[in-house]
């Protein structure tokens, strides 16, 4: 039997859809036949080139496959995807509150490009930043990779969609907190948090970092920082804090960290606990900031604000660019250069000189005679 697609005029017919593509799916005489009505003859002849061709290089979907909810395969892939802790909870997180109520009727071949840009205007409208807009799209285009790697779809809209832009920001230096502005929060903030808070400041970590030092990651002046504090949805559907690996990082692994004699007399109050000796979730920490914020009429700096302030004091003082992106435990030092490379003190002055040294000779200053004409000089 041939196994090509073959394409029959059953003539006029009540639903207008004269011409049917009949074809069978890979595997020879033992793939399942299938059929496909049009209306014009050209479109019958477009759907079976395209069915044929699709059988040839490997790539043809099963037109059914991707007749499941947006709602259900989100389930299915989130219980069975291998990731962090952390992450998982996020995904999940994106897909309930933002995802599903707005796409999760849909089935998987029903979601459009155009779908997922609308959904991007939905969440700027709402008032997203572009920053937490990135994240939700790399959630969901890690769903539609999926799918298309399982034949579920021929194609990921996601990356079909127009991305909306997000450019890096350079930290802007001058609006950070100062070093007494910080003092007063270390001190409104209370003497259970505040190890965290010059952990932030004396040596760059992120808020989960700084919830999960222990005293014996600090030895001989360096932090070897190990585990971060993250929320997770447990078996029972709860959310609750746990340790786990760092961001970037797997199972194991670590980064050392300088750390200033000034922060020894904190240590002997690591690990960081809740009010109940049970572990903080980073919510806690922001939570108490936000008041202490507040109540000192502050401005509305952030938590990360002090990670910013310890990259700034490292590079205008001098520190190599590259150390202080691997004590921040950046993915890449593009990642730094990009945010922080305004601020390297040893570029500017280098600059500076070799500038000086170029222009100098050739400038008019005061009192100082022309360069006769024909010398050379580059104002001639």
């Amino acid at each position: 039997m041939n196994t090509l697609a073959k394409i029959v005029d059953k003539g006029p017919a009540a639903s207008g859809k004269r011409w049917t593509v009949r074809y069978r799916e890979p595997g020879g005489r033992t793939g399942r036949q299938r059929e496909k009505s049009f209306s014009r003859k050209k479109d019958a002849v477009d759907f079976a080139t395209k069915v044929e061709g699709d059988k040839r290089e490997n790539i043809y979907v099963d037109p059914d496959a991707g007749k499941v909810s947006l709602r259900l395969y989100a389930d299915d892939w989130l219980a069975k995807k291998t990731a962090s802790a952390g992450t998982l909870e996020s995904y999940e997180r994106i897909f309930r509150l933002h995802v599903v109520p707005h796409l999760g009727s849909k089935t998987l071949s029903q979601v459009t490009a155009a779908d997922i840009e609308g959904l991007y205007a939905r969440w700027r409208r709402e008032g997203a930043a572009l920053n937490t807009i990135e994240s939700r799209h790399i959630a969901l285009s890690a769903l539609f990779s999926h799918a298309v790697r399982h034949r579920r779809i021929p194609g990921n809209p996601v990356a079909q969609a127009e991305k909306l832009e997000n450019p890096v920001i350079p930290v802007d230096d001058r609006n950070l907190p100062s070093f007494e502005e910080i003092t007063a929060i270390a001190k409104a903030i209370g003497p259970r948090l505040s190890p965290a808070i010059w952990l932030m400041t004396c040596c760059g970590l992120r808020i989960g970092e700084s919830l999960g030092v222990f005293p014996e990651d600090i030895h001989d002046g360096i932090l070897r920082i190990r585990r971060q504090v993250i929320r997770y949805k447990d078996a029972s559907g709860r959310y609750t804090p746990k340790y786990a690996p760092l961001k970037h990082r797997k199972e194991g692994e670590w980064r050392d960290i300088p750390v200033p004699a000034s922060l020894e007399p904190f240590v002997d109050r690591l690990p960081i606990r809740n009010a109940n000796g049970g572990l903080p979730y980073p919510d806690l920490l922001r939570k108490s900031w936000d008041r202490a914020i507040r109540r000192l009429g502050l401005p509305e700096y952030n938590p990360h604000d002090l990670r910013h302030k310890w990259t700034t004091v490292t590079l205008t003082s001098g520190v190599s660019i590259h150390e202080v992106s691997r004590w921040l435990g950046h993915r890449s030092i593009k990642v730094t250069v990009d945010r922080y490379g305004h601020l390297t003190q040893d570029g500017q002055e280098r600059c500076r000189q070799v500038v000086e040294t170029a222009v100098r000779p050739h400038m008019l200053t005061p009192g100082r005679a022309t360069a006769a004409r024909g010398a050379g000089s580059v104002l001639d």
